[in-house]
């Protein structure tokens, strides 16, 4: 393919899909910067190896097999830097995240949703999201992920069994603790959004 062509081609993946992508990042990266982030390296690396796209597969899957591994890649950067930061540097920023208001006005079970998922190993959530979110099948996932199909049911199972201890756990915790507005989970996960930024819609 000439390049005029890979690049007409790849600014209309763009407009078709970017949305879509987000929203796949920000699943398995739970912060919206850095989901964006991830959104742009996907077109970016899908410009790149234009070639390498089998054009009898939808194109939706092949971005998305890009960009979960470029999330999980960022996510294992991510750890990488936290090591390096002092404690006291840690803690200040975790304080922060914690305290920011909040812009969205969701409804308390999608929040104590999203709290749980932020509980899960980025793998498991990858696993979640391109399950439940986008209806892949589990050889699909496995093929993704690098892992076989039976380790994705598995993986599924336990991430279910998880999700549903917590949710479990914090109705039985509402009535005498703090509301849902208030309490420490659900304050945690302030100042974040599945929704595209401005920028890509």
């Amino acid at each position: 393919m000439i390049e005029s062509e890979r690049d007409r081609a790849a600014d209309q993946a763009y407009r078709d899909h970017a949305n879509d992508v987000y929203r796949v990042a920000y699943g398995i990266l739970r912060d919206p910067d850095e989901a964006l982030d991830a959104t742009h390296d996907t077109f970016a690396r899908a410009w790149e190896r234009w070639d390498q796209y089998d054009r009898q597969r939808p194109l939706r899957g092949w971005l998305h097999g890009i960009v979960v591994h470029l999330a999980l890649d960022q996510l294992r950067r991510r750890r990488v830097r936290r090591l390096a930061l002092p404690v006291l540097g840690r803690a200040t920023a975790s304080l922060e995240r914690t305290t920011q208001p909040d812009p969205a006005d969701d409804v308390t079970r999608r929040q104590l949703v999203e709290a749980a998922l932020d509980g899960l190993r980025p793998e498991v959530r990858a696993t979640l999201v391109l399950r439940h979110f986008y209806g892949y099948d589990y050889a699909q996932i496995g093929t993704f992920l690098g892992i076989s199909s039976g380790t994705v049911g598995s993986t599924l199972s336990r991430a279910h069994a998880a999700i549903r201890r917590r949710l479990e756990a914090e109705d039985a915790s509402a009535p005498g603790e703090s509301s849902p507005a208030t309490s420490p989970t659900l304050a945690a996960r302030r100042g974040t959004s599945t929704e595209p930024p401005e920028v890509l819609r």
